[in-house]
């Protein structure tokens, strides 16, 4: 009895010298919000810092060559690779080449 009397005034003497201490919650909300407003700023100055930083090094000088002789160069170009991928798969031959081709069957049956 004896020995359970003192754990429990050991449990308690702490407990009871926590409870004594009054934590004020109003005061850990503000300077926590202080703290983030302050790292909040901290960060978007470095952010400005790192952007100017980046602007400064990407800005070179601008070299524009023209030609005056007036030649054009034309590559073949294959003409799937300028289609629309619709176009590519809704492809219908124009009339002529229908026609040609319904009068060359036409002709190697009679043939």
């Amino acid at each position: 009895m004896k020995k359970q009397l003192l754990v429990s005034v050991m449990v308690l003497i702490p407990a009871i010298s926590f409870a004594k201490e009054k934590v004020d919650f109003g005061d850990l909300i503000s300077e926590n919000s202080r703290a983030q407003s302050e790292l909040h700023s901290t960060v978007k100055h470095n952010l400005e810092e790192a952007r100017d930083i980046a602007a400064a090094a990407k800005m070179r000088e601008r070299i524009v060559v023209v030609e005056n002789s007036g030649v054009s160069y034309n590559a073949p170009t294959d003409q799937e690779l300028l289609a629309f991928k619709k176009e590519r798969s809704h492809h219908r031959a124009s009339e002529d080449k229908q026609f040609e081709r319904l009068a060359n069957e036409i002709s190697s049956f009679e043939e």
